[in-house]
Parts: C-alpha cells; structure tokens; sequence
C-alpha cells in the first residue's frame, strides 16, 4: 500500500511538473516577442542594413552559415553581414516550432531567400536559439542549412 501511494505521489508530480513546464514553452508574450523581431529581421534584411540586422543579435551570438566556420561576435557578425546583404534580396520564414523557457528559446523554421521579380535564389531551414538581453529578445545561435547542394569539389 505504501508503495502504491509512492508511485501515485510521483506520477502526480511527474504530470504537474510537465504540465508546468508546457505552460512556460508556450509564453504568449515570448511568443509575440520574438514573431516581432522576426519580422524586424526581414525587413532589415530587405533594406541591406547590416548594422541594423547584427543588434538583433546577443554581443556573444553566433552564425553557423552552411559551408562555412563559425561566426563569433557583435564585430564578426556584422562583417559578414555586410558579405551577404545586398539591395533587391529578401528572405521570408515560416516558423514552423517556437518554444521559450524562462529567458532562452529555440525555433525551428524554413527560409526563403529571393531576388529581383520574386525569383527563388534559395531555400533551406534553420535553427534559433533566443535570449531573452536586458528585457529584449536576440538571436543567441543561429543555424541554416540551405537545402542547395554543396559545389561538388573537381
């Protein structure tokens, strides 16, 4: 019997802890808050600031762009954003998993990378994770994969 009573009592923490738990992931104002620096992130992209772009990041965040090393920094961020950005190209997400814990968060999402008349350049997925910066939401770590090819190496 005493046993018995054991297992009920941990399942019963077990069911609380977890139900505790969903309610955190599922922060509406997490939520909002980061759907809005996404679209900030899109229209910055758009306009080829990439100062602008690298304050949507933490001073400590990394790129982890497809064939490439990792990017470290507020500076370094920046530098390759200014590579990159070019006037006439924009991107597009759809947000497809988007959970926040306490100050952190990751999403999982698709991309869409277009040019001139709306013509495809590229497409790919890619992880977020977020952190929650004097109040303000910042891409933490971000990771892309493009679902181009790799050049073959001749």
């Amino acid at each position: 019997m005493l046993r018995s009573c054991k297992i009920l009592s941990l399942i019963v923490v077990l069911v609380l802890m977890n139900g505790s738990g969903s309610a955190a992931a599922q922060d509406p104002s997490a939520r909002a808050a980061i759907e809005a620096v996404n679209k900030q992130f899109m229209a910055i992209f758009g306009r080829a600031d990439p100062a602008a772009l690298t304050a949507l990041y933490t001073s400590d965040g990394q790129l982890l762009p497809p064939h490439g090393d990792i990017v470290t920094g507020t500076q370094a961020i920046n530098q390759f954003w200014q590579k990159f950005l070019a006037p006439g190209i924009a991107v597009t997400f759809k947000s497809l998993e988007l959970e926040t814990h306490g100050d952190t968060g990751h999403e999982v999402a698709y991309y869409a990378v277009t040019g001139e008349g709306g013509k495809v350049l590229d497409t790919g997925k890619y992880i977020v994770i977020w952190k929650r910066d004097q109040g303000q939401w910042k891409l933490h770590r971000d990771i892309w994969n493009t679902n181009t090819p790799a050049p073959s190496a001749q």
